[in-house]
């Protein structure tokens, strides 16, 4: 089955060569059934050293053809300025777990038509995110596990400590890079504290799949720190458990309540459905626990409950909470995760040497 695309300006660009040197290859056609801009594409594009990388080129024809063109084409060049802006921000701050950008520019219009004007951003190309690397009929690689979480919290912490909160971190935005090295990518919906954000008026600018449920129901602090680096532990916390059950924590959450308290239908506050959820929120913690080695269980079950606590006023570690300092900091689990992945490693590697002896 094969997927129909539009042909559009930004689906043209094999062979031509950017000004930074870099020549394009062949597109890349998402598989079918995925989401993502008709009007966009990507490429993996090729140095004159040989190095390789990925492109992501759009157009403005989609926004040209819509009801509202001006008010379409300004939300598209925002949204493009504001990615190029905070991605050179990382770079800027040598951002080490987060995607680099390598190159960005626009192909101009060679017949003086608007929709024909293309811009892109080059990155560093991964081998693939997360998803490709899980296979669910395989026993689970713990140790990998533990690294990559040590991996995603040290980009977290790497953002939240230049101000920027990521806001859709989900399986398809964690990139495996070669010797097992993780990076987060798609920036696109993050939130700058100090403004420009394009999304800053949605309640969550994300994949509504793993949205913190206090934004699926409208709850949106005046807080910055509260509104997105909370929602940024929750989405930590629901890799986590999507590592451990293949689906996110939200799923597991809406789907233990009533049709009557569920989002889609729910015209109560998030504060009278919260009881709701906290009441199954145990129940969750325990089936994941359950799939957790003994020796590994009780911090990996502390580390769900404190990053994807249904009441964002107590998501993060109860020392911080209680002291009101680093409230929302993310160093406890980094350093936790990493001890947790070296324990993990150090006994893969103890048994895979006696199992060889």
């Amino acid at each position: 089955m094969t997927q129909d695309y539009p042909e559009t300006p930004a689906r043209r660009l094999t062979g031509k060569t950017l000004d930074g040197g870099w020549t394009i290859g062949e597109i890349i056609d998402r598989p079918p059934g995925s989401t993502g801009g008709h009007f966009s594409a990507s490429y993996i594009v090729h140095s004159s050293n040989g190095r390789r990388a990925f492109l992501k080129a759009m157009d403005y024809t989609g926004a040209l053809k819509s009801p509202d063109p001006a008010k379409a084409l300004q939300a598209m060049t925002s949204a493009y300025n504001f990615e190029r802006a905070v991605l050179e921000k990382c770079r800027h701050h040598n951002l080490s777990r987060v995607v680099r950008v390598l190159d960005t520019g626009t192909f101009p219009s060679e017949s003086g038509n608007a929709s024909d004007v293309v811009q892109y951003l080059v990155f560093e190309l991964a081998s693939g995110d997360i998803r490709s690397f899980i296979n669910v009929n395989r026993s689970f690689d713990l140790a990998w596990a533990l690294r990559l979480m040590h991996h995603i919290t040290a980009a977290l912490r790497q953002l939240h400590g230049v101000d920027i909160a990521h806001q859709d971190i989900k399986p398809s935005n964690v990139l495996i890079f070669q010797n097992d090295r993780t990076k987060l990518a798609d920036l696109g919906r993050a939130s700058d504290r100090h403004g420009g954000s394009p999304h800053d008026e949605l309640d969550f600018a994300g994949d509504q799949t793993y949205a913190p449920p206090e934004l699926l129901y409208g709850e949106v602090s005046r807080d910055w720190a509260t509104r997105r680096l909370a929602c940024d532990m929750y989405l930590l916390g629901s890799i986590t458990v999507f590592l451990l059950t293949s689906v996110s924590m939200t799923h597991l959450l809406l789907s233990r309540l009533n049709e009557e308290h569920r989002p889609a239908v729910c015209k109560d506050t998030y504060r009278d459905i919260l009881p709701y959820l906290q009441h199954v929120f145990p129940e969750i913690i325990r089936e994941i626990q359950a799939k957790i080695p003994e020796e590994y269980e009780e911090n990996i079950t502390n580390v769900i409950k404190q990053l994807c606590n249904p009441d964002p006023e107590l998501r993060g570690h109860p020392i911080n909470i209680s002291s009101r300092v680093g409230r929302y900091s993310l160093e406890r689990y980094v350093s936790l995760f990493d001890r947790l992945a070296k324990n993990a490693e150090y006994s893969l590697k103890r048994y895979t040497l006696s199992y060889n002896s």
